[in-house]
């Protein structure tokens, strides 16, 4: 199966990243086909979308590279912080621009065509307050991957996991908990 792992977090010493790494080395060491994508790598970096028609929009080398991902890989994995409810921004821009019309759906006279459909999702997040909080039905973070991208383009998201009260804990005690949030991962 191709894997392709997103992470978002500006800290490439931060949890997301470890849980991101640690799911792939477990996923390949099952066989499996990995590509992580890191945002703010530099070979990543794109600008904000800006256009004033859509249509004529120039594709980058950049974008190109996000659809080709996302067309391979068989199941998405989402690892980044809860900033204000949601995703942080630089991947609701990698969202914008790989699950473009044409790529993952299209309108139709019937409604709209899901392109994506028989592939898997799962969503890890890391939070500094509680988890729990974050499954409220009120916050955008499931409606935004569940409904929003992966529901809308027919991606079955199997899995949403938020590892909270990251800012209640320091060094070994912290390390703990991101350990028990990782084994949990590990098996899905």
């Amino acid at each position: 199966m191709n894997i392709l792992i997103v992470t978002a977090h500006p800290s490439s010493l931060g949890d997301t990243h470890t849980i991101a790494n640690t799911y792939a080395e477990n996923k390949k060491n099952k066989g499996h086909v990995v590509e992580i994508v890191d945002l703010y790598a530099k070979e990543y970096k794109v600008d904000m979308l800006n256009f004033q028609n859509i249509r004529e929009f120039p594709i980058s080398s950049v974008q190109k590279k996000f659809q080709q991902q996302l067309i391979w890989a068989h199941e998405i994995v989402v690892v980044h912080p809860v900033w204000w409810g949601s995703a942080p921004s630089i991947m609701k821009s990698w969202v914008e621009l790989a699950f473009w019309p044409g790529i993952a759906y299209k309108y139709t006279a019937d409604g709209v065509a899901k392109l994506l459909a028989g592939k898997s999702a799962k969503v890890f997040a890391t939070s500094g307050g509680p988890s729990w909080y974050y499954h409220l039905p009120v916050l955008p973070l499931r409606s935004f991957w569940s409904t929003c991208v992966f529901g809308f383009c027919g991606v079955d998201v199997v899995d949403i996991r938020v590892c909270g009260n990251l800012d209640k804990w320091k060094d070994e005690k912290r390390a703990k908990h991101v350990a028990k949030f990782i084994k949990g991962i590990k098996n899905s």
